[in-house]
């Protein structure tokens, strides 16, 4: 039988404050929870740690409430891969598959007579045998602009697509870090849609499967076999180096608006090969979710 796989929680600390909560108060309400919860973080005197408990507890009630996708990788070295070793090629690409796809939402804007509308798309990650997971929100703002939210390795806080670059220039560890848990954020999002057979309904099985709450919003994500190569004695996965794109020019009259990987290979000079999904039902049947 094989051995049992740990996988990385995300929003730990807070899953651990509310269950030792609960047993405090031997109660399990959640509203009375985030209510201290919330008191905690106002008491906090440096305002960038109390934004992070607001950031965090604002996911962590999202999460309490199953509006937040979890996906549990199968293997770790595809999360170093997404991470590691893509470039991020279409932004704006990205953008417009999380306008279509992401949650609406709405803002009351009282100064300006008006709503502000905006859209949001939240996903959780289970690493194998790492002990913090990550959260993500991909947010498209009233203005079109595009920033992330996040909760994870590096630590909490958020990134807005105008200060992407500034970042990406910086050499600092958390400079560093946090453009790495960025391009794992799109590109994940990415290698989702463009291979939408990878992911599978459901929660592996774990030996830390009874700590985690929620498992009906959970989909287990497998390493696709065209962004891989076989190589002679190799253990792992060797991956190739490429990026993904979306279609949008209207000559795609079919595959419009999909998501493709475009992966360099070297065959005499440089060429370039493009994937997409073997299976087109299951690829909107993914986007209607």
């Amino acid at each position: 039988m094989p051995k049992k796989v740990s996988y990385s929680i995300p929003l730990r600390r807070m899953w651990k404050m509310y269950k030792t909560w609960c047993k405090v108060k031997k109660s399990s309400d959640m509203r009375s929870f985030y209510r201290d919860a919330r008191l905690f973080a106002d008491s906090q005197p440096n305002p960038m740690v109390r934004q992070s408990e607001y950031l965090t507890l604002n996911f962590w009630r999202k999460d309490y409430n199953k509006e937040i996708l979890h996906v549990w990788f199968e293997q770790k070295e595809l999360r170093d891969f997404l991470r590691d070793d893509l470039p991020i090629k279409d932004m704006e690409g990205i953008k417009q598959y999380l306008k279509e796809e992401g949650e609406e939402q709405k803002t009351a804007a009282p100064e300006l007579g008006k709503d502000l509308e905006w859209v949001r798309y939240d996903l959780a990650l289970h690493i194998p045998y790492e002990t913090d997971g990550y959260v993500f929100a991909f947010v498209i703002l009233h203005d079109g602009t595009f920033a992330l939210l996040y909760c994870g390795e590096t630590g909490v806080g958020q990134l807005h697509e105008s200060e992407y670059n500034e970042v990406k220039e910086k050499s600092d560890e958390y400079s560093v870090n946090l453009i790495k848990d960025f391009t794992l954020a799109v590109n994940l999002l990415a290698y989702m849609r463009c291979f939408p057979e990878c992911v599978r309904e459901g929660v592996p099985d774990t030996n830390n499967s009874n700590t985690y709450r929620y498992k009906d919003r959970s989909v287990q994500l497998g390493t696709s076999d065209k962004i891989t190569e076989t190589v002679k004695g190799a253990m792992r996965p060797h991956f190739r180096k490429g990026h993904f794109k979306r279609l949008s020019s209207s000559f795609y009259t079919h595959k419009r608006g999909q998501i493709i990987w475009v992966s360099e290979t070297m065959v005499n000079a440089k060429s370039k090969t493009v994937e997409m999904s073997d299976n087109d039902s299951k690829v909107e049947d993914f986007k209607s979710e």
